[in-house]
């Protein structure tokens, strides 16, 4: 993105000929050579293939669910997996291939796993599954060093903290409700791991891809909204949730700001802080006319996001 953007201003300076132009963007390689292409199409097509295997596997055994028998159900669903961890051991590790395999096994776990919970009735809380999966599959997932698979070992965990709070209630004590014990353990489980990612990204290659650490960060920045918004409109939960949202908002100016600057993560703040702003207004102009509040909040968020948008574009040109 920064050679094109460098090209770009080359070329609107009328510092690049206009019959140069291709050449350059060619040998500067904002437009792929062809070895490139040619990898990314491998890539493209080993992923579709894994999907469209996983796929057909999903309709053979929904098309003959009815005249298999359980005996053949598990051993079609463990040989799966089995054939998935084959296909790993016997390509060179940590390529895309052998990633790719990883997931699909773990992928066939959560089948395997669910089957047998509904055959044996192993449990009535669907919470126990989605963690199980996770742990039993935690193995594939480190030696993996897949960026996807991680997030998808993430997102069972909070899944399982959902479910969890949906069928047994608060997990944290003092008092605090479900919904907000729930959003709390949400918060802690996404900000921890964007800490561990930030740590790791630079050490760990195969983590430093910046997609991972944005959906962490939207994760912390949607549940600590959530307690934000809780203590500005209801009574019975406490400040801690506005003030942690402060501190999060501190820390993530200073990290990506002044440490590594970061425009999508500044972004999103700005995002987080627009919301804040106008529910604490409408909190403070509650008992005025319903009309007048409208538009003062209208403003207040146009002047806001304008604002917000100002800034951006100002820092953008900073970090070229």
């Amino acid at each position: 993105m920064q050679q094109r953007e460098v090209m770009s201003q080359l070329i609107e300076q009328d510092h690049i000929a206009q019959q140069d132009i291709e050449t350059a963007m060619f040998i500067s390689q904002v437009y792929p050579p062809a070895k490139n292409w040619y990898g990314f199409i491998s890539k493209l097509l080993l992923c579709f293939g894994a999907l469209a295997i996983a796929c057909s596997v999903v309709f053979f055994v929904a098309a003959n669910w009815q005249d298999m028998s359980r005996l053949l159900k598990f051993v079609l669903l463990q040989l799966l997996v089995v054939a998935a961890v084959v296909v790993y051991l016997r390509t060179k590790t940590h390529t895309l291939l052998s990633q790719i395999s990883l997931t699909s096994a773990f992928i066939l776990l959560g089948a395997l796993m669910a089957y047998f919970g509904q055959t044996y009735q192993t449990g009535a809380d669907p919470w126990q599954l989605f963690f199980n999966w996770a742990l039993l599959g935690l193995p594939w997932v480190i030696i993996s060093r897949f960026s996807p698979l991680w997030m998808m070992f993430l997102a069972l965990l909070n899944l399982s903290l959902v479910l969890y709070h949906d069928a047994l209630g608060a997990i944290l004590p003092f008092g605090i409700n479900q919904d907000e014990s729930l959003l709390w353990c949400l918060m802690s489980l996404n900000c921890i791991s964007l800490i561990v990612w930030e740590l790791c990204r630079v050490k760990y290659v195969w983590l430093n891809q910046s997609w991972v650490g944005r959906l962490l960060a939207i994760g912390t920045v949607f549940s600590a909204n959530a307690l934000a918004l809780m203590s500005i409109f209801s009574y019975n939960t406490s400040w801690l949730g506005g003030g942690i949202w402060l501190l999060l908002m501190a820390v993530a100016y200073v990290v990506y700001r002044r440490v590594r600057p970061d425009l999508f993560m500044l972004a999103l703040c700005c995002l987080s802080s627009i919301v804040i702003l106008v529910a604490w207004s409408a909190n403070i102009l509650e008992g005025s006319s319903d009309a007048n509040m409208f538009i003062l909040l209208f403003f207040l968020t146009i002047g806001l996001t304008t604002a917000a948008a100002v800034w951006l574009k100002k820092l953008m040109k900073e970090l070229q």
